[in-house]
């Protein structure tokens, strides 16, 4: 075992630093578990048996929201710019002499692809990452690991979004055995992890994050939203009830930005049972840092985060930041006051300044991979943005590790479980073809018994539970007459107590042939009865939309496309099409679109796109998430309708677009190639 070099730090604000001596506490606020056991609390945690040390960590974070937020870095001590003569090298510690409140690591490390991991040596890259998370607890941190998972379909890395894999790791998938064999990569990694008194270091552990995103394998463009949620279901209940792991707090962590919008947020969250901490990734513009449409943006988007932790009982953090999806540029950057304008957006909201922690990313290089400003770097000196994250750091609400105390010294108890069913497989809109395999998981409950049944079809069936994966397992063979339709699945669990579960998934019966394109506008020669909501302005076009024609300045096919004129500002307006329209079935709608700018115009950080319906007597609206337009060419916009309500009575379709509270000038957007896609039919 590699020895630790461990020196004594702490941090002081310029005004309040004491002469020759320490502080009595740099824990300013938080004071240590009670000793009164009648005011220990109950969590709500994904895990109820979660080790003494995990339980206090969320304690601790839950108590410091609205004091101090505390600051990570990924990579904080295994990646820098600037080498110094102390025992642990830290771009932080260098700049601050204090080191992160978290340090974080990714699972490359574990493959060996990242540091501290050897190439080709799994075994050992574990061994290595284990005393790398060792020494930063030792150093008063707290520990945290994401996952970049390489494709399992291709074997590509986890960039590669020529295929789609989580349809093949899921149960039945030709690469579960592979992803499961990761899981336990994992999990070794957990259940070895233990302090010097051989209790385990508890992790935050953010699994499969910026999923609304299309860059990687898992992300939206290649996996439908129930296939996402059965994923991250299926991670947190391999590692908690098949691997016994008992020190991490789960981390949500989609990509922002959401406008504040609580539905867009959790389009993909895969449910309270199994998540501890809601989190998001929100990176600023390295062209345009710093504008008050991204801070305002920001801290809209972390207040709404906080509430919903607030309504759930769960922690809200900013997962990951940064100055951009680039970092900083090493000179020339066009915000040198970056680090507290964010912190100060952060803190000077009531909802948003509870916000637990924020974590920024790697110091991998400078060219593309810089996010924590170096101090005395070789050939390059301070980096231009040092004394604004000096600032940052020695300002009294952000926290690093030398404010830490009585983080795992907090008593708490996990709240008992209610008992919980869900359909692991089939999921939600996934075509089955000749027959089904029905999985089905009851937890925190012995079940009498489990069955099965298609609705409106006959009487539910027995399903029997298989030991080895926990799952309760029948088969449904369709009649042929049903490809074409949809079938809806019921599973029931009945308990001893006469309490009966249920769930139901509703999935389409094919023929095994790819989905029918359906074009449904091309704009061509008219309109085709598309028009802006409110062309006169009001609350659906404060854009001041005009039009919509068709235009053959631009097309995705075709000589021509629907055109629509519109002003930037911070407004939003929809291109619509009204009327009864029966969608029963469909699996996606898609539309390309293109934005372009008018003459010395700003989009700000962009404008952004979601394709809608809007369903029922009370018009109930449904979108895509958010999408930023590109002036290079048409973007596809694609709508996943395989969990959405009421598509037999759509009252209209649409196409949404929004722009940054801090651009300027006008813009046009052209829509094209609107087209639905079904199962293929006999």
């Amino acid at each position: 075992m590699a020895a630790v070099l461990i020196w004594a730090f702490t941090r002081f604000s310029q005004t309040d630093r004491p002469e020759g001596g320490l502080p009595a506490s740099a824990d300013t606020g938080q004071d240590g578990a009670t000793s009164d056991e009648d005011q220990v609390p109950v969590l709500k945690l994904v895990d109820p048996q979660a080790s003494p040390a995990t339980r206090s960590l969320f304690r601790y974070l839950q108590e410091s929201r609205g004091k101090r937020i505390l600051f990570g870095h990924q990579h904080a001590t295994t990646e820098f710019i600037a080498v110094t003569g102390n025992p642990v090298q830290s771009d932080v510690h260098n700049a601050t002499g204090d080191f992160p409140a978290i340090f974080g690591w990714d699972t490359l490390s574990i493959e060996g692809k990242e540091k501290p991991g050897i190439s080709g040596n799994i075994e050992a890259s574990r061994e290595r990452l284990i005393e790398k998370m060792k020494e930063a607890h030792k150093l008063g941190g707290i520990v945290a690991l994401s996952t970049h998972f390489p494709n399992f379909a291709t074997g590509g890395n986890f960039y590669d979004t020529s295929v789609g894999a989580v349809e093949h790791i899921l149960p039945g998938g030709s690469k579960n055995a592979e992803f499961n064999a990761m899981l336990d990569h994992v999990a070794y990694v957990a259940n070895h992890l233990k302090d010097e008194n051989g209790e385990l270091i508890p992790i935050l552990f953010r699994p499969f994050h910026e999923q609304n995103g299309s860059w990687f394998w898992w992300g939206a463009r290649l996996t439908k939203t129930s296939d996402y949620i059965a994923l991250y279901r299926y991670t947190v209940e391999y590692l908690r009830d098949r691997a016994g792991v008992r020190n991490f707090l789960y981390v949500f962590s989609p990509n922002g930005p959401f406008a504040g919008d609580e539905k867009t947020y959790l389009a993909t969250y895969p449910g309270d049972e199994y998540v501890d901490i809601l989190g998001m990734d929100q990176y600023d513009n390295q062209d345009h840092p710093g504008t008050k449409g991204f801070l305002n943006g920001l801290a809209r988007d972390l207040a709404m985060i906080n509430r919903l932790a607030d309504a759930k009982g769960k922690i809200a953090a900013l997962a990951e930041f940064g100055y951009s999806p680039q970092g900083m540029k090493t000179r020339g950057n066009g915000d040198l006051a970056w680090f507290t304008k964010v912190l100060d957006a952060i803190k000077n909201d009531p909802d948003a300044r509870r916000t637990a922690y924020m974590q920024t990313w790697a110091n991998f290089s400078t060219n593309g991979n810089l996010f924590v400003p170096y101090k005395n770097a070789a050939l390059l000196g301070d980096h231009e943005l040092l004394p604004d994250f000096i600032a940052f750091y020695e300002d009294e609400y952000t926290a690093f590790a030398g404010d830490l105390s009585g983080v795992y010294d907090r008593k708490a108890e996990a709240a008992v479980k209610d008992p919980f069913l869900h359909i692991a497989t089939p999921t939600a809109g996934t075509e089955v073809v000749d027959s089904a395999v029905i999985r089905a998981r009851v937890l925190h409950a012995e079940p009498a018994e489990v069955t099965f049944a298609v609705r409106g079809l006959a009487e539910h069936q027995p399903m029997t539970l298989d030991a080895d994966t926990g799952y309760y397992m029948a088969i449904w063979q369709p009649d042929k007459s049903r490809i074409g339709g949809n079938a809806i699945i019921e599973v029931k669990a009945s308990l001893a107590d006469g309490t009966v579960l249920e769930d139901a998934v509703e999935i389409p019966v094919g023929s095994g042939e790819p989905p029918v394109a359906e074009l449904l506008h091309d704009f061509e020669s008219s309109d085709e009865g598309w028009t802006i909501n409110n062309d006169s302005g009001g609350i659906w076009n404060t854009a001041g939309a005009a039009g919509p024609e068709p235009s053959t300045d631009a097309a995705s096919s075709g000589g021509s496309s629907l055109k629509a004129d519109f002003q930037l500002g911070g407004g939003s307006f929809e291109l619509a099409r009204v009327g009864d329209v029966d969608l029963s079935g469909a699996l996606a709608l898609e539309a390309r679109a293109l934005v372009r700018l008018g003459e010395s115009a700003d989009a700000g950080n962009g404008v952004r796109a979601k394709l809608y319906v809007k369903t029922g007597d009370s018009w109930a609206w449904t979108d895509s998430g958010e999408k930023v337009l590109d002036e290079g060419g048409f973007v596809t916009l694609r709508f996943d309708l395989s969990n959405v309500g009421g598509l037999e009575a759509v009252r209209a379709i649409g196409l949404q677009i929004l722009t940054d509270p801090d651009s300027k000038g006008t813009a046009s957007i052209w829509l094209d190639e609107v087209t639905l896609y079904r199962p293929a039919a006999p």
